[in-house]
């Protein structure tokens, strides 16, 4: 990895948790696509991973009383199930069609967040379905977001309940994800240096993030999220069709 990759990493680790704490979603489908074009998609999915865990680990730690842990446990249980297809699909897919897949889920998960959809409430079935593909996203993408922010919305559950529960979550199913990723050999050691060098620039873009939101309306700052990751999903298909 050259020294310029490295200072490109950091810098866009940086900005998506500045993405993060202001839009309060969004991390992975900012910087994912762009790492895949620097470091290539499987390592890509392997070092968001790595920065999801880290990140949610020092949410958690304040959060931790509010975590619904039923929801939290049957989106896990369904994850676990899924966890191992995706890993398949990242295993087995070319990187340039990888690639495109990341792109276009970004599209995709983009516009359904734009739109304000929410799915309702399904009882067990719908925290277990919803885990699952969670899980089958996260190893092959590393973009296991979406449908839980969708569904949690849906449940109606109070500001703080929801984001302690989806932090306990992310958490556990990164490091689960890290491990298996690990186990299906998508990995190099750089990338836990490239992943320790990054968290200074991690913690100073969420500490950015939250004073841009006390100054701002966070409406407007949505909007240029949203901008930004479509932005983000056609720089890396255009990469990866012409590259």
């Amino acid at each position: 990895m050259t020294l310029p990759i490295l200072a490109a990493i950091v810098l866009l680790a940086g900005i998506a948790a500045c993405i993060q704490s202001l839009a309060g979603f969004g991390s992975s489908l900012f910087i994912v696509p762009l790492l895949a074009v620097l470091i290539g998609p499987r390592h890509a999915v392997f070092l968001a991973n790595l920065l999801s865990a880290a990140v949610s680990l020092i949410q958690v730690v304040h959060l931790r009383r509010a975590v619904e842990w039923r929801t939290q446990s049957l989106l896990l249980a369904g994850s676990c199930v899924g966890m191992p297809l995706g890993l398949v699909v990242l295993l087995v897919l070319s990187p340039t069609v990888l690639q495109v897949l990341i792109a276009m889920t970004v599209v995709v998960f983009t516009l359904v967040l734009m739109r304000g959809v929410r799915l309702h409430d399904a009882g067990r079935i719908g925290d277990l379905a919803t885990g699952l593909v969670s899980g089958v996203l996260n190893t092959s993408t590393s973009m296991s977001g979406p449908p839980v922010v969708l569904y949690l919305q849906g449940k109606g559950m109070p500001p703080v309940a929801f984001r302690a529960t989806a932090t306990a979550f992310f958490l556990v199913t990164s490091v689960i994800a890290v491990l298996l990723l690990l186990a299906g050999g998508a990995f190099r050691p750089w990338l836990f240096g490239a992943a320790a060098l990054s968290m200074p620039a991690v913690v100073g873009g969420r500490l950015l993030g939250n004073w841009i939101f006390r100054h701002v309306e966070d409406v407007h700052f949505r909007k240029i999220v949203f901008g930004v990751l479509l932005a983000t999903s056609a720089v890396a298909v255009a990469t990866a069709l012409l590259g």
